[in-house]
């Protein structure tokens, strides 16, 4: 007796088998992370992954790239419990210039003032940033370096703070440390917003100039899809950078391949 041959039932299993597995489902997709979104009265840009926002999908949220008040000129970016202006940003390039929101309205301070690192491995302090430091507590005798400037604290009793450039006025610093008892923090900046506006912002009591930080948006997306490997399927777009390993392989239509197979045979 021959054996039947097997039913279309089973080719048409066989097809599907094959589809990946975001065609039967609904699955999340990291296509939903590029759907755009304004941030910053200040700017007309919108923003796609990895910037994302309180409404966005859990899925979408990158720690360190999460906006905050959006109503702003300028959104804040939370880094690691540390916020941060956003000054200015190009996402084509992986690029942002940010700047301490501690300091943004008021550079003289009533609680300790401390140096912030950004603690993020996806974001890079530029080569091209200056180091600066700001002097805190400082005698109304003390003069700031030639080009830098001083501004008048009255949180307390009154004093004086100022900043100066690490590379040329370092040889100053031992006797600005004893000079100003109030401490000192290092703060990174733009070296070209710092010649437009450091002095006129430092002077005006607040410090509004950001500085650089790269990211490699590559890095972050294909991790991303590495990790989760649904989360990328079917991408087809030149809007998603190419992964080395984009982790979309569906190994589950082999199973049911194989399982079909033996429970026909």
């Amino acid at each position: 007796m021959n054996r039947p041959l097997p039913s279309i039932s089973f080719f048409t299993l066989l097809f599907f088998a094959h589809l990946p597995v975001s065609y039967g489902q609904n699955d999340a997709n990291i296509r939903q992370c590029y759907e755009s979104f304004p941030c910053g009265t200040g700017n007309t840009q919108r923003f796609v992954f990895p910037y994302w926002r309180e409404d966005s999908p859990e899925f979408c949220r990158i720690e360190g790239f999460g906006l905050t008040k959006c109503d702003d000129d300028q959104p804040v970016m939370n880094i690691e419990g540390a916020e941060f202006r956003l000054v200015s940003v190009d996402q084509v390039n992986g690029r942002i210039t940010i700047a301490r929101e501690d300091l943004w309205e008021r550079v003289c301070l009533s609680s300790p003032i401390n140096n912030i690192t950004l603690g993020n491995h996806f974001l890079r302090f530029s080569p091209t940033n200056r180091n600066l430091t700001f002097f805190y507590g400082c005698d109304s005798s003390v003069a700031p370096p030639r080009d830098r400037a001083r501004t008048e604290c009255t949180t307390g009793p009154v004093s004086y703070s100022l900043y100066a450039d690490d590379i040329t006025d370092g040889n100053s610093y031992q006797q600005f440390r004893r000079l100003c008892p109030g401490g000192a923090i290092q703060v990174q900046s733009n070296f070209e917003q710092l010649q437009i506006q450091g002095r006129e912002n430092f002077e005006s009591g607040t410090w509004k100039v950001g500085f650089d930080v790269q990211y490699d948006l590559g890095e972050i997306f294909c991790g991303e899809c590495n990790r989760n490997r649904n989360l990328c399927n079917n991408l087809t777009s030149s809007q998603y950078p190419v992964c080395p390993n984009p982790g979309t392989h569906n190994t589950i239509s082999l199973f049911l391949h194989i399982n079909l197979i033996a429970k026909i045979w």
